[in-house]
């Protein structure tokens, strides 16, 4: 790759990992053009993207080694950490969040901070879609699935408490897996309702997550993975995999149509596919919407106290929603919560290995205007936060609109590299 005329295309630097790595052992690709040429293709987009609000190009000069960056509400030692807030906060962490020391420790350089949501709350998206202009960048990662997506790094690793990492992540084309929720992995994370949040991962695509999981021994994060079979070498055998959608909840019909097709795909290739309604697992979407509401207030409310502090009319309004929810409802909330972890790991080791479920019951939402369709009931991607499931999100196709749709995959806690190997295996079907 030489530098021309021209600007950079993103296509360039989209090349699956792998590849890229063949082609620089081989000496086809220039490492030294390949850097420059990055730095001038970021340095024309990203003004007009937004992904970043703190970019260190001479960090990650080696090409060879994925670069990650990391939402702005993750402590990385060096950055400022604003939270996306307008105006009047900064934090400068001495230490870096548990999950940045875990990538750092394998090799994995940072190439700086991507773009948030106010407080990972607010409804105004700071960036704007590469691949898709038309459609949002919906929850709160959106500037690690815009940086991703467009090619500005190689993995972002960004936070998910109500599908705020699963939403930018299709809506951009490109694919998430949050982590199984651990400690370790919170650590130096701001985080919004903490006993439903958890890491994750954004990369371009479920063949490149494969690659880096094997590469970089992603499974031994804070103990995730270590499930039988993993994406070296794929499932040990069939799966026994649930396709299911909200009972009497209305679907659009292009999404009931991909389901269908989910369900057909995994089938011919000799796994016992079912659906199934499982009202008892769409039912915790309830509890679940009250208590990522409380726990937002506790979490930020402090803020709305601070002087100087310049939060958003949308986030003031999302930060006291939870204000309501008393300590008593709030104990009732955790108790639910953790009879529901308990019931949906027995369901994911005696009765199913995966749950896919839709994104949303309709088509992404537009750049701007209203949603493309009204939720009837609390977000579809609730469940796995309120049971603390590892939950893989990718697009499998384009809408009559151009849009990407996609479908999450749930698993039990710590069968994240069978997740891993689902991705692989649904890209496969398409």
């Amino acid at each position: 790759m030489t530098v021309t005329a021209e600007r950079p295309r993103v296509a360039d630097f989209r090349l699956p990992l792998a590849h890229r790595r063949e082609l620089l052992d081989a000496g086809v690709l220039d490492p030294v053009a390949y850097h420059r040429d990055l730095v001038a293709y970021v340095r024309a987009e990203d003004p007009r993207l937004r992904a970043f609000v703190d970019w260190r190009p001479a960090d990650v000069a080696d090409p060879g080694t994925p670069s990650v960056t990391y939402k702005d509400t993750i402590d990385v030692a060096g950055y400022a950490t604003r939270l996306g807030v307008r105006s009047g906060y900064r934090h400068y962490p001495e230490r870096s969040a548990g999950i940045a020391r875990r990538l750092a420790e394998r090799g994995l350089p940072c190439a700086g901070k991507v773009s948030t949501t106010e407080c990972a709350l607010g409804s105004v998206k700071p960036s704007r879609n590469p691949v898709y202009p038309h459609v949002s960048t919906a929850g709160s990662s959106t500037g690690s699935a815009v940086a991703v997506a467009a090619g500005f790094c190689d993995v972002s690793v960004g936070t998910d408490s109500g599908g705020s990492l699963r939403w930018p992540a299709v809506y951009c084309g490109v694919t998430a897996l949050r982590l199984t929720p651990h400690p370790d992995l919170l650590d130096g994370v701001h985080a919004v309702a903490p006993s439903m949040e958890s890491v994750g991962l954004v990369v371009r695509t479920p063949h490149d997550l494969d690659w880096l999981w094997r590469e970089y021994r992603l499974a031994e994060l804070a103990g995730a993975g270590a499930t039988a079979g993993g994406p070296a070498d794929g499932p040990a055998g069939p799966l026994r995999v649930a396709v299911s959608g909200p009972p009497g909840e209305v679907l659009h019909p292009e999404v009931a149509r991909l389901l269908s097709e989910v369900r057909a795909g995994l089938a011919a290739r000799g796994h016992t596919v079912s659906r199934a309604d499982l009202p008892d697992v769409w039912r915790i979407r309830v509890p679940a919407a009250e208590l990522l509401s409380r726990e937002a207030y506790d979490s930020f409310a402090p803020l709305l106290r601070t002087p100087d502090v310049e939060l958003g009319a949308d986030t003031r309004a999302a930060i006291v929603a939870g204000a309501g929810i008393d300590d008593s409802r709030y104990a009732a909330l955790r108790a639910r919560q953790d009879e529901e972890c308990a019931r949906l790991a027995v369901l994911l080791r005696d009765r199913y290995d995966l749950l896919v479920l839709p994104l949303e019951p309709g088509l992404p939402d537009p750049a701007s205007g209203p949603p493309a369709v009204s939720t009837q009931g609390p977000n579809f991607t609730l469940v796995a936060n309120f049971a603390r499931l590892p939950v893989l999100a990718m697009p499998l196709t384009l809408s009559s609109q151009g849009s990407p749709l996609g479908v999450q995959v749930l698993a039990a806690p710590g069968a994240d590299d069978l997740l891993v190997a689902a991705g692989v295996a649904l890209a496969e079907i398409r």
